[in-house]
């Protein structure tokens, strides 16, 4: 007999204003941190029932997700979190350490010292997640850095292309933090990120945020089917 399904987490409830963005912003965060999985079904509903809307922005916002290649949508009736190949995973690695090591060479030219300050930040409470093994948190704070060094390159197209991949990517970065795969790499990628920021050295930096990507992939691939 098989074990009762949990119960489903609440999500945080959003507000009356531009309900279809924020149900957008809400579902994608979901996605980019891993809190929605390969495979699982999203009822609109019950999402809106988790979000404190209503069913129209929230089937708005996944079909928004839809068009950006971050869900499916099944026979027209209900959407999946996509299950992921191993040749689309690739494909998006090479995407992400393209467009994010780009973002990281501009952002060497234009970063401010608050926004160095804040990814010195996000990286340490990245590295107390891990060592508490809170790994939703560390997904979070993982997510957040890269994204931190995308938006600092002060390229808003650039940043929404990161974003989209981002959203794409996510339901599989729970293998990243797996209590089995939770090492620390020695020198983390993020601070060789941050030494080359400070620097102002655009390759360096770009060199980084591709080597995080690339090297924390590779825990991925295994769980990935062909």
């Amino acid at each position: 007999m098989s074990a009762p399904k949990p119960a489903p987490r609440a999500l945080d409830p959003i507000g009356r204003r531009n309900l279809g963005t924020l149900a957008y912003e809400k579902l994608r965060k979901a996605l980019t941190t891993g809190e929605l999985r390969p495979g699982e079904r999203l009822n609109g509903r019950d999402l809106a029932t988790r979000l404190g809307t209503s069913l129209t922005p929230v089937r708005e916002a996944l079909l928004q997700l839809t068009a950006e290649g971050a869900l499916e949508m099944q026979a027209g009736r209900y959407f999946t979190v996509p299950v992921l190949t191993r040749a689309a995973y690739l494909e998006l690695r090479e995407l992400r350490m393209a467009m994010e090591g780009m973002a990281a060479e501009k952002a060497a030219e234009r970063v401010t010292q608050p926004s160095l300050n804040r990814l010195a930040q996000v990286h340490e409470k990245l590295m107390q997640a891990k060592a508490r093994e809170d790994f939703t948190a560390a997904l979070r704070w993982n997510e957040e850095f890269h994204l931190l060094l995308a938006g600092a390159a002060g390229m808003p197209r650039l940043l929404r292309l990161v974003e989209g991949l981002w959203s794409q990517s996510g339901p599989f970065l729970n293998y990243l933090f797996d209590s089995a795969g939770a090492t620390v790499p020695d020198p983390h990628p993020h601070m060789l990120v941050l030494k080359a920021l400070r620097e102002r050295d655009g390759v360096a930096a770009g060199a980084a945020i591709r080597r995080d990507i690339l090297e924390g992939g590779a825990k991925l691939l295994p769980h990935l089917a062909e």
